[in-house]
Parts: C-alpha cells; sequence; structure tokens
C-alpha cells in the first residue's frame, strides 16, 4: 500500500517537465539505450518534493521551511518523531528512484499505445498543468518563509488557546509553542492568499453568464440521478407479478 500511495503522487509529478542539457552526471539506468542521469533524478525528484511538502504541512498542522524540509529528507531521524521518520525515510529520493522508473515505462507505454493523444486524457493533462502552474505561482508569491511571527506573539496566542480548549494545557509549552506558530503562519498565509488573488481578480475583464447558473445546472442534475435511483429502487422492491393461471387440459376422450 506504501508503495501505491507513493507511486499516485509520482504520477502526478510526471507532468512536471523536465530539461536536462549538457549532463555530466552518472546514469542510473538505461532504457531502450537510453540513459536515465542522476541530474534527471534530481530534477523529478524536487518536483515531486512540492507534492510531498505540501502533504507533510498538513500532517504537521504547520509550515515547513525548505532549509528543514531539505534536512529532513538528508536525516530523517533528526525530526524525533518516528512517524515521520519513517515518512521521509519513505520519501528519500532511493525509494522514489524505483517509482520514477516505473513511471518513465509507463509514459512509455501511454506514448506507444496512443494513450496520451486521446481527446480526454490531453483534457487531463491541460488541467494537472494549469493547477501546478497556478500552485506553484501561489506558493512562490506567499513567500512563508518571509512570515515571522514572534515568540512573544506566539505565547499569547497559545496562552489564549489554552484557555478556550482545555485538552492543550497536557501539551508541553515547547510544543505548543511550535504548533501555534505553525498555524498563525498558515493563518498569516491564507489572508495573504486573498490580498494576492484579489489584486490578480482586478486585472482581469470577467463576465459571467446571467443565462446560465452553474450551481442550478448542477442541481438539475443531481435530481435527474435522484429519481432515476428511486424509481430503480421501486422497481426492485416491487412485488413479482402472480403467474398467470392456465387452463386444465381437456382429457382425452
Amino acid at each position: 500500500m506504501k508503495k501505491t500511495r507513493i507511486f499516485a503522487a509520482v504520477a502526478i509529478a510526471a507532468f512536471i517537465a523536465v530539461a536536462c542539457s549538457g549532463d555530466k552526471t552518472p546514469w542510473i539506468w538505461k532504457i531502450e539505450g537510453k540513459s536515465v542521469t542522476l541530474k534527471q533524478l534530481d530534477s523529478a525528484y524536487s518536483g515531486f518534493g512540492v507534492l510531498m511538502k505540501e502533504q507533510l504541512q498538513q500532517t504537521m498542522g504547520r509550515f515547513i521551511p525548505e532549509d528543514e524540509f531539505a534536512q529532513l529528507l538528508e536525516d530523517p531521524e533528526r525530526s524525533g518523531n518516528p512517524q515521520l521518520t519513517e515518512m521521509f525515510k519513505r520519501f528519500g529520493k532511493d525509494q522514489f528512484a524505483e517509482q520514477y522508473k516505473d513511471m518513465l515505462i509507463l509514459n512509455m507505454e501511454a506514448q506507444k499505445d496512443g494513450f496520451a493523444k486521446r481527446a480526454d486524457i490531453k483534457a487531463k493533462l491541460e488541467f494537472l498543468q494549469k493547477y501546478f502552474t497556478a500552485n506553484m505561482y501561489l506558493f512562490d508569491q506567499l513567500k512563508l518563509q518571509d512570515i515571522k511571527i514572534s515568540d512573544a506573539e506566539a505565547y499569547a496566542a497559545w496562552e489564549k488557546a489554552k484557555r478556550e480548549d482545555a485538552r492543550l494545557r497536557t501539551i508541553p509549552v515547547d510544543q505548543g509553542l511550535e504548533m501555534i506558530k505553525g498555524r498563525m503562519v498558515m493563518g498569516a498565509a491564507m489572508e495573504k492568499q486573498r490580498t494576492i488573488m484579489k489584486n490578480a481578480t482586478q486585472k482581469y475583464r470577467i463576465e459571467t453568464n446571467k443565462d446560465f447558473d452553474i450551481a442550478e445546472h448542477v442541481k438539475s442534475i443531481r435530481e435527474e440521478a435522484r429519481k432515476k435511483r428511486e424509481a430503480a429502487a421501486a422497481q426492485q422492491a416491487a412485488p413479482a407479478p402472480a403467474p398467470t393461471p392456465t387452463a386444465p387440459a381437456t382429457p382425452k376422450k
């Protein structure tokens, strides 16, 4: 199951372009005679790291600076948390390498079979490219590393949090301050994100079709689906018709 979860993320990372010119790093594999080098692996791994870091921040509930993230990748034991240590070991470059090789092979299969040329697949790839471009741009603009929370601000927020939630009173102060700083950074990031989106939206002329309501459109689709489901359930619950009685056979003379 662990390999499946990692591979799912790797498959998404496949859509991040990798360009390696003048590559003099050692090759790791040759697939159909074409070398896959350490530089190519590093480039792919950096794309995978974007996803991994986002997942880790959601798990830990706080922002993780780039230098801390890089250190945890190099030395998972430094986390001091057995679960995080195991997670970083699973996400190590050595573990990623095997998944990357599988991804390259499957991409070659997809190209050979014409799968990547299908209109529905192109539409999905176009969305994924836009999704990652938008999110990576947003992260770059947020500059989370520049959001600073002082110890005094964190301590005041921690004391307030403990008054509101008695369960927090059993957490050591150092862990509590780290947790509350993470929350405050993410809160500041959300506010900054709203400002970025507001400023960006104001730069473009956006028109809304008053003759089409997407909410009503979705509502009608769901209503139609509900009616079909209820009709199918009613048909299954209806008693089977009684067999038609047959006339008694006429005795032979």
